[in-house]
């Protein structure tokens, strides 16, 4: 579907990354996009087809159609002289669960019920300025995205809950909900401690409450 937007959107690419950093680069010198940025991703079970491809997310700095960008990344594959490279149907997107899902982040996933074989790290995402994509990356507020993944992430940097609660981003109507969900996360480490066989454990790998 063509879509008219100045808004961040988001594809799958099959592109190689060599063609696809070109092109993006030819799209951000001749004014139409502001930001771009890539991550190339192994093939998982059930994600893009069971192909590599790349996680791509631009920011335009004017009105653009989605159909002309799809055909500015066509590549010819010349061990498929018939059917080029390209990208699906883009799609709005926002910077903060684009970057986390790029990552394949097991705290977002986890709070998304997912999990994934690879994993990635920040310095394999290609970008038009580092700089800014590791600003992008750094305002990331994992709360609002999952109040679950930031609790989990305070407890492994050590927190408590008074600690947690006093940098001032748990809504005070909530604060008994939290505390509830801050003691079982805390139970549940604990009693897998004691026990491997405890109803309910934490995968540490992915985050996700078994």
């Amino acid at each position: 579907m063509d879509v008219r937007t100045t808004k961040p959107i988001s594809t799958i690419s099959f592109n190689t990354p060599e063609y696809l950093q070109l092109k993006l680069n030819e799209l951000l010198n001749a004014g139409i996009l502001s930001f771009w940025a890539f991550i190339v991703h192994k093939p998982e079970d059930d994600e893009a087809g069971k192909k590599q491809h790349s996680h791509v997310y631009l920011e335009p700095s004017k009105m653009l159609q989605t159909d002309e960008l799809k055909s500015e990344l066509r590549e010819f594959d010349p061990q498929k002289p018939d059917k080029p490279r390209g990208c699906l149907t883009f799609n709005s997107s926002r910077f903060d669960p684009w970057y986390l899902y790029a990552l394949h982040d097991s705290r977002y996933l986890a709070s998304k019920g997912q999990s994934r074989k690879f994993h990635y790290e920040h310095d394999q995402i290609f970008s038009s300025d580092p700089d800014d994509l590791l600003c992008k990356a750094r305002s990331i507020d994992m709360l609002s995205l999952s109040p679950y993944a930031d609790m989990l992430d305070a407890q492994a940097h050590g927190l408590t809950f008074s600690e947690y609660f006093s940098r001032g981003t748990v809504p005070l109507p909530q604060v008994a909900l939290f505390e509830r969900a801050w003691s079982l996360l805390i139970d549940a480490k604990t009693n897998r401690g004691e026990s491997t066989a405890h109803p309910m454990d934490i995968d540490e790998e992915t985050g996700e409450v078994i």
